[in-house]
């Protein structure tokens, strides 16, 4: 498209028409994750829909690069017992529903990564410009909005002329006489997520795509990414941000520190969070006023939830089940809906490691344990070039789940999906001498 790596006479059109139309997908994926993060799940299937109807047209996919290795395995057992757990549960079938698209995320994820280590440099380069495109456009967006009061929606939503039963939750908005008036910057919060999400990746295809633009595209994505984000109302995004700076910066400075950090923080947070949620808790910090109201009610939840999971702490309670369980039991608080910082257990624990404890116990903490430790492996083996980046990226997602959404939110799930997609095509894009013997089918 516009690289100078491309040779069009090796190269003709015909043969790079996979990766024009694979980036074009890729580039729509990550600009409407970021305008709109509902949409996310809808794109990564058409994405894995996409890899899955080109791999049938190629003639030199080797099918035995795509059997399962250590993290595929690992993910497929957690899930697999998130998916048991409606054995159990009070309400199977929601169980089910959100083990089986849990489960169908992460397979969608590891075909397309595992058709990106096969494809060819001409098109890995298409791919990886689509991803940045789509990147730039997005926080383009997010920036227009943010600083601007969101006259994007609102231009769009009054051209549609939408109502108030329209557009949820209503609180967001402001009407007078049927007319939208303005939308709360709360709105944006879940657009961040995926900004902090992709930003890693779009930075490792920047400078493995344009040799000659990487850096100053990378400066851009940086700056514009956390001017956007610092100035959004959403704290998690935020943190994300933060620690995958942190991470970068520890691993420049050395890789094997770097390592050993990742792999005590992981199993640290996954296997002490109930300690950890207890000594917070104890430490008054949901008093503290220096602290939002929002992350000093989180305090409340997650001690109401350490607790809770006290009661079945080996096995837990059931996949997803904390939504069924929360409404019940605020039901029973009379000031719940005037004291913002009643003690309630809420649809989920804002804290996918606590979530984990309470839904599936420490059978589940230790899967999930086992899953990111092979993740964080693969990272390692990546080479000294890549892992900054993978470490980044790796404890973005880890920071972003340890105080947002629910962990069986489908959104949510998709997103780290389309994140590994997007590292997998940056890894490729930087490495620089995938296949380059290759010619396109």
């Amino acid at each position: 498209m516009f690289s100078s790596q491309l040779d069009r006479a090796r190269h003709p059109l015909t043969g790079r028409l996979r990766g024009f139309v694979l980036g074009t997908i890729l580039m729509i994926a990550a600009a409407a994750a970021l305008v709109s993060p509902r949409t996310t799940a809808a794109t990564l299937w058409v994405a894995a829909l996409g890899f899955a109807a080109s791999a049938l047209w190629r003639r030199d996919i080797d099918w035995k690069e795509l059997r399962p290795g250590p993290v595929a395995l690992s993910l497929a057992a957690f899930f697999g017992y998130a998916l048991l757990s409606a054995t159990w549960a009070a309400h199977p079938s929601i169980t089910v529903e959100k083990a089986c698209l849990g489960m169908l995320a992460a397979a969608a994820a590891m075909l397309v990564v595992g058709l990106l280590r096969q494809e060819t440099r001409p098109n890995l380069v298409h791919m990886g410009e689509g991803a940045i495109l789509g990147m730039l456009l997005g926080v383009a967006f997010l920036a227009v909005e943010v600083f601007g009061d969101q006259p994007i929606k609102l231009a769009v939503y009054r051209a549609l002329a939408l109502q108030p039963a329209d557009l949820k939750p209503a609180v967001f908005f402001t009407w007078k006489d049927n007319y939208l008036q303005s939308i709360s910057p709360e709105d944006l919060t879940r657009n961040m997520t995926d900004a902090a999400l992709f930003l890693w990746p779009a930075i490792m295809a920047a400078l493995g795509v344009w040799w000659r633009l990487g850096r100053p595209i990378a400066l851009v994505l940086v700056a514009a990414a956390t001017a956007t984000i610092m100035c959004s109302r959403h704290a998690s995004s935020q943190l994300a941000l933060l620690v995958g700076f942190a991470a970068f910066a520890l691993s420049c400075l050395s890789l094997r520190w770097a390592w050993r950090t990742m792999v005590a923080g992981w199993f640290g947070i996954c296997l002490a969070v109930l300690p950890l949620v207890f000594l917070a808790y104890k430490a008054e910090l949901h008093e503290a006023e220096w602290l939002y109201l929002s992350a000093r009610h989180r305090v409340i939840i997650w001690n109401y939830t350490a607790e809770k999971t006290l009661e079945s702490p080996w096995y837990g309670i059931g996949a997803n089940q904390t939504y069924l369980l929360g409404p019940s039991l605020e039901a029973d608080i009379p000031d719940f809906k005037t004291n913002p910082l009643a003690r309630t257990l809420s649809i989920h624990a804002h804290n996918m490691y606590l979530q984990t404890w309470f839904e599936l116990g420490l059978a589940g903490a230790l899967l999930l344990a086992a899953a990111g430790f092979f993740l964080l492996r693969a990272i390692r083996d990546l080479g000294p070039r890549l892992q900054p980046y993978g470490f980044a990226t790796f404890a973005s997602c880890a920071a972003m789940v340890a105080t947002s959404y629910g962990m069986w939110q489908v959104w949510l799930v998709t997103s780290l999906g389309l994140t590994a997609v997007l590292f997998a095509l940056g890894a490729q894009c930087l490495n620089g001498d995938a296949h380059p013997e290759q010619t396109d089918n």
